[in-house]
């Protein structure tokens, strides 16, 4: 397995898997609940004898208590199709922490989707990467994660909603989609997809990997701060009136994401490089519903 995921906790995801908040309506077999009835083993209902149904199908139990023929239905299992979108932009390169998390909450959705027999693929958004294409079976596991763990970071200044908008337009109807992002730059690209993807009966769920000095900086003195995406320079004093500035800019401009997903049913999951792994996956995932058993 991937060194991105111990294997302690590939153990324990295998007990795990993504939980959907609608019925899934995916195309080929797989373990999860359809709208569509089907022949699995998962009992639905009855219905009565129609001419033409097949005869094994019929309730002998029931007929005896009734006399009365009914079919018994069953429930279709599905796949699910999961789309993961990495953000690859030169900010989630700033510190190697960051990056690291990155792909590993990227390593988590992989896991979850191929262990239980769901299609997925992966997005490298802005990366000279390819994307990895829809796959399945948890026999795949090792090497998207191998890939993910070589997914390069973006050679130039690139904006990721810009990039994210374009890849949304090859997604799939009615999939899961897990965009993982700092989501540190102009959100108007951002909601736009997350509008194409919505149109597109999809499941969205943002993942916001932040180092702790992103949200709450603690420097102190003169600086020169360097925009890594862009290179701009400028000099700065940091007191405590700019980093209370600072703060309140990040958490007006973190509100404005949240109150937008809000008003679309949109989770947005906070992933701190000081918090561990196992919490941000067993607490935070968990308790919004997105992970279940």
């Amino acid at each position: 397995m991937s060194t991105l995921l111990s294997p302690v906790l590939t153990k324990r995801l295998a007990n795990f898997s993504l939980t959907t908040r609608q019925t899934v309506r995916g195309g080929h077999k797989g373990e999860r609940r359809s709208q569509r009835l089907g022949s699995s083993l998962e009992f639905s209902d009855y219905r009565l004898y129609s001419p033409g149904d097949d005869l094994r199908q019929i309730d002998w139990n029931t007929y005896a208590r009734t006399e009365k023929y009914y079919i018994k239905r069953f429930l279709d299992e599905q796949e699910l199709p999961v789309s993961v979108y990495l953000d690859c932009t030169k900010s989630m390169g700033i510190d190697e922490r960051k990056w690291l998390r990155a792909k590993q909450m990227a390593a988590v959705f992989t896991f979850l989707s191929l262990a239980n027999s769901d299609r997925l693929s992966v997005t490298p958004v802005a990366s000279s990467s390819r994307a990895y294409p829809y796959t399945k079976g948890k026999a795949m596991t090792k090497k998207v994660m191998d890939y993910i763990e070589d997914v390069s970071l973006a050679p130039e200044n690139e904006a990721f909603g810009y990039h994210l908008l374009k890849n949304v337009d090859r997604s799939r109807q009615g999939s899961f989609s897990i965009v993982i992002s700092d989501f540190l730059e102009d959100p108007t690209n951002l909601f736009s997809s997350i509008k194409k993807m919505q149109a597109k009966r999809q499941q969205v769920l943002l993942i916001q990997v932040l180092l702790p000095e992103e949200k709450d900086p603690n420097y102190a003195g003169d600086l020169k701060l360097i925009d890594i995406e862009s290179s701009r320079e400028r000099d700065i004093s940091m007191n405590p009136r700019v980093i209370k500035q600072y703060r309140e800019r990040f958490e007006e401009h973190t509100n404005n994401i949240k109150s937008f997903c809000n008003k679309r049913g949109i989770d947005l999951v906070p992933c701190l490089t000081s918090d561990s792994l196992e919490e941000t996956i067993f607490s935070s995932l968990m308790k919004k519903g997105w992970i279940g058993r």
